[in-house]
């Protein structure tokens, strides 16, 4: 087998638009790990949920949240960039956008700054197009990090402790948030329902979108 594991994003990919988990994307990455493949999950959510989701749909592999921030495996934690200018560039937006927001689950974000989705991303980044960040759109939040702070960050360090290239992982994403890490894993998949530049940045676009997508870009491959 080419592929040893799949690093797979949650919202959007493995959950519809209300960010509500599919059975199908659950019993499919079930199966892929029932084949013998790693896998593993790639949030832009904190670490408790992420690795909460990823214990009760019963997977072993390493949890990647926080956009790559941060990884977890076998009870280990691995935090590897730090919130202090995304917090210092937060600071900034609310004097300049009074109504900005952070998300509810930013009480447990340690290496980001995650915002409600409703923030003017455009007045966002131009308020710090001077600032040393990343600015990506989930679709279901603004995240303002480190530079540099990618999932793909976030998935070598997991190959690392599985002790994998990322040219053995097929990765698996719909936003922008996802872009590097399809491009940069051994093969990308694109949901059919992914963005622009997740789709361009991916070796295959699946017709079929969420969690139909994952299992239609698996059997593509001929991993189910």
């Amino acid at each position: 087998m080419r592929y040893r594991a799949v690093v797979c994003d949650v919202d959007g990919t493995i959950t519809d638009l209300r960010k509500v988990i599919q059975t199908l994307g659950i019993e499919t990455l079930r199966r892929a790990q029932d084949k013998g493949l790693v896998v593993m999950l790639a949030s832009g959510n904190v670490l408790p949920i992420a690795y909460g989701l990823s214990t009760f749909i019963g997977l072993e592999g390493p949890v990647v949240a926080e956009n790559g921030g941060i990884v977890s495996y076998r009870d280990e934690v691995y935090r590897l960039f730090s919130n202090e200018m995304p917090l210092k560039a937060f600071a900034h937006l609310e004097k300049e956008i009074p109504d900005v927001r952070r998300l509810f689950t930013d009480q447990w974000r340690q290496t980001e700054v995650a915002l409600h989705r409703s923030t003017d991303l455009q007045k966002v980044r131009e308020l710090l197009q001077n600032w040393p960040v990343e600015i990506e759109a989930t679709g279901f939040a603004i995240h303002i990090m480190e530079r540099g702070h990618s999932k793909m960050a976030g998935v070598e360090k997991a190959c690392q402790l599985l002790g994998l290239y990322p040219s053995d992982v097929v990765a698996f994403g719909d936003a922008d948030n996802d872009a590097i890490m399809l491009k940069g894993c051994g093969y990308g998949v694109a949901v059919g329902n992914a963005s622009d530049l997740a789709k361009r940045a991916a070796d295959h676009v699946a017709k079929k979108h969420h969690s139909e997508g994952v299992l239609e870009g698996l059997q593509h491959l001929g991993l189910l």
